[in-house]
């Protein structure tokens, strides 16, 4: 009689709680609950810790948020050890800290490695959540908290025949942890965000030839980094509480604010100085500390763009090349500006070729490299720079069933449907940390009021002998409404970018953000949790 092939249901491993995604988020939300005294455990896809800081591992990659804004502030002792080494940090450097922390805290035996989470269920009768991986593990627990990211799921062009190529390939977002060499070889980069952006110039420094497939250009503005001397980190240090009031304050949860002047209010010599200053400052300033109408006037921006035009086509040679890097389809900050080092520069390289996919479009990949309708470009590797299906895409590789065995990416077929983008109505005990329509900016100081609030309901819900909670679908229709009006009469309305879905084709315009700001965020939450949890659910077993 043959042999069963027929697998054995994994013993499920029973928990308080299970976070999933290793990232900076997760890695917080794992600290409060161990702190809370739960039984709790991570569970990261991934071979090591980090998240995006794990995954985007490519040459280049770095913060457009400063350091000490990025890093976490829970503890004194963290910010006493640890001295960034430049005002942006790269992903090494980042990862490494990462790391340190899981292991400074004593959190290395809670995180489980590669465990890739295929399915989670809800049992109702038991209030538990089972969550199985694709490692086969199986997993009950009462709260279930996602920390997937919003750049976290990785896309490809819809382009046949990749394979079919005998060369090397990578994608951005799954680089690999041993070196690519790309010396001596003819390299393609299909993509001209902000991972294109960075790792374009890296590039074309060592290889034989590169082309540059570009689909859209960007408005692209210099990070201007610098290292952080000892002198500055203790600068920095003294004022490091001053600098967590600032982020608090901001919209985006950085440093930088918006002026509250109006920019056609000064005569044209005056306002040029004044981009020319945040052309030369730091990281995301140009974007951050601008003028406010920049984001609501249309005549405003268009000054705005004017000057970074004729930026552009002061740093490319050659003028045809130079506009085909302006971009003619949006505004400045109708998609968030990707930080250059030498961007420009490179395309007067002898090296570099710029292919406009507007003009010529790729038909296919072959075995020795990409066909487009206007001929054939022979190459060694490609590198896929074309990046996420943002926001709702790590949630959609997941057969997320609620009360009922109902799906989550049913119940979110026409765009997401949060309150407070930490609870979906029908999921009960199910919390998301930087999901949808509650995430932008400075990530780390977007996701930490919401570790927070997680972690106090969980701890109410204990004290006081609850089981469940969930959010009523008034409180969704209302959230979203909310989230809505938060672009009403800006530029953004309009815009087209991951944050409305728009580089996935198919995908039905929505906005997945928040654009509220931080401070408003904020604001919403503490009303909802002072309210006596207004919006929310609960019920005793």
């Amino acid at each position: 009689m043959p042999e069963s092939t027929q697998q054995t249901p994994a013993t499920p491993q029973r928990l308080d709680a299970l976070v999933v995604g290793g990232g900076i988020s997760g890695i917080y939300q794992l600290y409060r609950l161990k702190e809370l005294g739960l039984d709790v455990r991570l569970l990261e896809a991934g071979s090591g810790v980090g998240g995006v800081w794990y995954w985007n591992r490519y040459p280049g990659a770095r913060f457009d948020s400063e350091s000490y804004t990025y890093g976490y502030f829970f503890s004194e002792e963290l910010l006493d050890e640890w001295q960034w080494s430049e005002e942006y940090a790269g992903q090494p450097e980042t990862e490494r800290y990462l790391n340190h922390v899981v292991d400074r805290f004593g959190m290395r035996d809670l995180v489980l490695l590669e465990q890739r989470v295929t399915s989670a269920v809800y049992d109702e009768e038991a209030h538990e959540w089972t969550v199985t991986t694709a490692a086969g593990d199986v997993f009950r627990t009462r709260f279930l908290v996602t920390a997937l990211g919003i750049l976290s799921a990785p896309q490809f062009p819809r382009v046949p025949g990749l394979e079919d190529f005998t060369g090397e390939w990578h994608h951005t977002g799954l680089w690999p942890d041993t070196e690519v060499d790309f010396t001596g070889k003819r390299v393609a980069v299909l993509g001209t965000g902000s991972s294109g952006v960075q790792i374009i110039p890296f590039i074309a420094e060592r290889c034989a030839s590169l082309a540059v497939f570009q689909r859209t250009p960007n408005w692209c503005t210099p990070i201007n980094n610098s290292p952080i001397t000892p002198e500055r980190a203790r600068d920095i240090r003294s004022r490091i509480r001053e600098i967590y009031e600032a982020t608090q304050l901001s919209p985006s949860g950085s440093m930088h604010r918006p002026m509250t002047e109006s920019s056609l209010d000064m005569d044209p010599e005056e306002r040029r100085a004044h981009f020319d200053r945040l052309y030369n400052a730091p990281g995301l300033t140009m974007a951050l500390a601008n003028f406010r109408d920049v984001a609501l006037d249309k005549s405003a921006n268009a000054a705005l763009t004017d000057f970074l035009s004729e930026k552009i086509r002061s740093r490319v040679a050659d003028p045809q090349i130079a506009e085909r890097l302006i971009p003619r389809d949006h505004g400045f900050g109708q998609k968030r500006p990707p930080l250059e080092n030498g961007y420009y520069e490179v395309y007067n390289r002898d090296n570099v070729t710029l292919v406009s996919t507007a003009e010529e479009t790729i038909e296919r990949f072959t075995p020795t490299g990409i066909q487009t309708d206007r001929q054939h470009y022979d190459v060694d590797l490609i590198v896929f720079a074309t990046g996420f299906a943002a926001v709702v895409g790590s949630y959609d590789r997941i057969d997320i069933r609620g009360v009922g065995g109902a799906r989550l990416a049913d119940h979110w077929a026409a765009g997401p449907r949060t309150y407070l983008g930490m609870q979906s109505a029908g999921f009960p005990n199910l919390f998301m940390v930087g999901g949808p329509q509650s995430t932008a900016g400075n990530i780390p100081r977007a996701t930490e009021p919401q570790v927070d609030v997680v972690t106090a309901c969980i701890a109410h819900m204990r004290e006081n002998g609850l089981t469940e909670v969930t959010v009523t679908e008034a409180a969704e229709d209302e959230w979203i409404e909310h989230v809505n009006s938060g672009i009403v009469g800006t530029l953004q309305e309009t815009a087209e970018s991951w944050a409305f879905g728009s580089n996935v084709p198919g995908r039905q315009r929505v906005y997945l953000l928040y654009a509220g700001g931080l401070p408003q965020y904020r604001r919403k939450v503490a009303e909802a949790v002072e309210s006596g949890y207004r919006g929310f659910a609960f019920s005793a077993a």
